[in-house]
This record gives C-alpha cells, sequence and structure tokens, in this order.
C-alpha cells in the first residue's frame, strides 16, 4: 500500500513540476479519507456523501496552494533532507480532480498535506470521532488525533475552519515533531 501512495504521490509531483495535469487510470470511485474504514468491496458505493455526523465527509482542495511547511519543516518531521515542497494536481480518467502538497528526496515522496473542510458539524468534531487506536495530541489546534494507516502515519489537524491532514509514508514521527509541524501549519492557514 505503502509504493501505491508513493506512485500517487510521484506522479502528483511529476504533473506539478511540469505544470501541467496527467490523466492517471482510476474507477471514478472517491478514496475513502485518511482514518475511515474502506468499504465492503462487494457493496456499491453511495451516490451521495454519507448521512450527516461527525464523520460523514470532507470537501477536499479547499486551498489552492496546501503546501503548510516548507522544506526545512518538513524535513524535522520526517528526520531527513528533503525537496522544497510542491503543490501537484491529478485529473482521473473520469474527469475528477485531487491535488496535494508533497515533500520529496530526490524523486521519492516523503509526505503530503491535504487540505479539507467538513460537510457537517467542525473539523474538530471530525477528528474526535476519528477511529478507535488514533492518538490524541492535546494542545494543538482545536484539536488533533495521530493515525497509524495502510499509506503511512498521518496527523489530523483541526482549525476553526480546516482540516488539515500530514501523511508520512514510511516513518514514524514523535509527537514534538508533530507538535511542531501542526504549530507551523496552522500559522499558514488563512483566517
Amino acid at each position: 500500500m505503502l509504493r501505491a501512495w508513493l506512485g500517487a504521490a510521484a506522479v502528483a509531483l511529476a504533473v506539478a513540476v511540469a505544470g501541467c495535469t496527467a490523466v492517471v487510470p482510476g474507477n471514478g470511485v472517491a478514496a475513502t479519507p485518511i482514518g475511515r474504514a474502506a468499504p465492503s468491496t462487494g457493496a456499491a458505493s453511495p451516490p451521495h456523501p454519507a448521512p450527516a455526523g461527525p464523520r460523514s465527509g470532507l470537501d477536499v482542495d479547499a486551498l489552492t496552494n496546501e503546501c503548510l511547511l516548507n522544506a526545512a519543516e518538513f524535513g524535522d518531521l520526517v528526520g531527513t533532507a528533503v525537496r522544497p515542497p510542491v503543490q501537484g494536481s491529478v485529473e482521473r480518467s473520469d474527469g475528477s480532480r485531487s491535488s496535494s502538497c508533497v515533500a520529496t528526496t530526490g524523486n521519492d515522496p516523503l509526505a503530503m498535506i491535504n487540505v479539507y473542510t467538513v460537510l457537517a458539524d467542525t473539523p474538530a468534531d471530525y477528528v474526535r470521532a476519528g477511529p478507535a487506536g488514533r492518538r490524541e495530541l492535546p494542545g494543538i489546534g482545536e484539536a488533533a488525533a495521530v493515525i497509524d494507516t495502510a499509506t503511512g502515519t498521518t496527523l489530523q489537524l483541526a482549525s476553526p475552519r480546516y482540516l488539515v491532514t500530514i501523511l508520512v509514508g514510511g516513518r514514524s514521527p514523535s509527537d514534538d515533531a508533530w507538535r511542531t509541524a501542526a504549530a507551523a501549519a496552522l500559522s499558514r492557514l488563512p483566517a
């Protein structure tokens, strides 16, 4: 699964560096948000978001530029020097688009930031209603939790208006590193 994430991140990075949009294969089904259980493969996906509630859904690409950390801050988080992060965009064959800020070493993506708005309740409610096994980080933003996912360790961070996810592949940053990255990301969010 990590290789799949790294491949997708590499495509996003390549697209961003080239300054154009690339069409990538896909099945037209939205990916499961980080921290939410994947739907059963035997059931069809609903055509609309799930009913309202604290984990009901996210509106993607809330910011044009999701690069809320600079290279030094990403490097401190992942424990190695990285290239300046790049906002990348991918267009799928079904016409849907998504984007992320990607940090790399050479051509290898290590971390990714996405910024969302929530469709119901608040970003803090979304974080607090996260999956079992999450590790809350009190005192950061409105709410923060670290979640281990199939693609890497992820910080979910709530501001009053936005939900920020920072995904780190193949590494597990310390709580202090997460706190430092979270403070920097929050400081760059629009009011």
